[in-house]
């Protein structure tokens, strides 16, 4: 059986060191998100980090 997801978000592929991704998924878990939610969550966090500091501005 496959499922299709109907998303507007855009897939990219990553590539991780396996320790790192280990360690993710295992932070993922904990957090009851998937690997990919966890992923998404720490860039939105970061980018709005980086707002604030000013490292990155709005257009």
């Amino acid at each position: 059986m496959v499922l299709s997801v109907v998303t507007a978000k855009k897939r990219i592929s990553l590539y991780l060191d396996e320790a790192l991704k280990s360690d993710l998924e295992r932070l993922a878990k904990i957090r009851k998100r998937s690997l990919s939610n966890l992923i998404e969550v720490l860039c939105e966090e970061e980018l709005e980090r980086a707002r604030n500091n000013g490292e990155l501005k709005d257009a």
